[in-house]
């Protein structure tokens, strides 16, 4: 009897060491990567650096940023995409390669729809309708009669071809019944640059790279994109405040995991990420770049992804954009 017991004692022993052998190590076990699909510097680039310094120190796994850039963001969020869906390999995603790159070529690296797991927002941010300071129109209403007065001689800058500026400013062509002479620069800089020095028009600005400027009246502004008045520029109203909802969209900035990725994983960052974003310094200085420090679960991070893809895949195909 008592060999018996022994006999059994031990093999509950081993099938329970067994189990624990098959049970997957703790997430994480080692260090992660957030691939930002931009060059360093800027909001995108800060927000990620500071929220991977507090996810580092919540979960006790160093949290690197990489900087892949280029294509318009496709090529870092495409390395994402084709990563071991195991949380070690995450992207840090926003407007432009999530929800409008990919439509504007024939053979896109990945489908933002499909290819990513959304795990929380981080930011929220607006673009700002711009001007050279010493433009005519003191308001979005003279803005449009000056537009109106002078068909296709009003011009806007954007930051490419198939850029979020361009297909904003393509849509406020429509909207408001104008003709504009769109400019493409290679950059944001180079159009806002182009705006200081009076060599264009108008341009669809980050709010972070417009407020210094307009705070300082180097720039003129007439709205703002976000469904609500951005705190960093309280004055200045927004589209649909001024007759134009259709011309409302947010610059997001968002941690994403390849599609795939266990949801327990998946969980462990959301949580931290909600911890990460109601950081107070990280709030603030995410104000002070003119960005709202924005948490969200994974679900309404895909229900805002969702959107952004239907509706300016709609505006490219309206307008038959492509960058090919």
């Amino acid at each position: 009897m008592k060999i018996a017991r022994l006999l059994a004692a031990v093999a509950l022993l081993v099938t329970a060491m067994g189990a624990h052998a098959q049970e997957p190590a703790a997430y994480p076990s080692r260090a992660v990567t957030i691939v930002v699909p931009f060059s360093a510097g800027g909001a995108t680039d800060l927000s990620a650096r500071m929220i991977a310094t507090l996810l580092s120190r919540q979960l006790g796994q160093p949290f690197v940023v990489e900087n892949r850039a280029g294509a318009g963001g496709m090529i870092g969020m495409g390395a994402v995409a084709r990563a071991q869906a195991d949380g070690y390999t995450l992207g840090w995603g926003g407007n432009s390669p999530m929800s409008v790159t990919p439509h504007l070529t024939r053979s896109p690296p990945y489908d933002p729809r499909t290819a990513f797991a959304p795990v929380s927002l981080a930011a929220i941010s607006s673009w700002t309708l711009t001007s050279r300071p010493d433009l005519a129109a003191k308001d979005f209403e003279g803005l449009v009669k000056l537009a109106k007065a002078s068909p296709g001689k009003v011009s806007i800058a954007s930051s490419g071809n198939g850029s979020a500026p361009h297909l904003l400013a393509e849509m406020l062509k429509q909207s408001a019944g104008i003709d504009l002479l769109h400019v493409p620069y290679k950059g944001e800089i180079d159009g806002v640059n182009a705006q200081l020095g009076r060599q264009v028009d108008l341009m669809f600005t980050s709010t972070s790279a417009a407020t210094p400027q307009l705070k300082a009246g180097k720039l003129k502004g007439y709205a703002v994109t976000t469904p609500k008045r951005e705190s960093a520029l309280p004055d200045y109203p927004t589209m649909a405040e001024l007759g134009k909802p259709e011309l409302t969209f947010e610059i997001f900035f968002g941690l994403v995991a390849p599609a795939g990725t266990p949801k327990a994983v998946v969980d462990r960052l959301a949580a931290a990420m909600k911890t990460a974003v109601a950081d107070a310094n990280y709030r603030d200085t995410m104000a002070k770049a003119g960005v709202s420090a924005t948490g969200s679960s994974p679900e309404e991070f895909a229900a805002l992804l969702k959107r952004h893809n239907e509706r300016w895949l709609d505006v490219i195909k309206r307008n038959n954009i492509s960058i090919e």
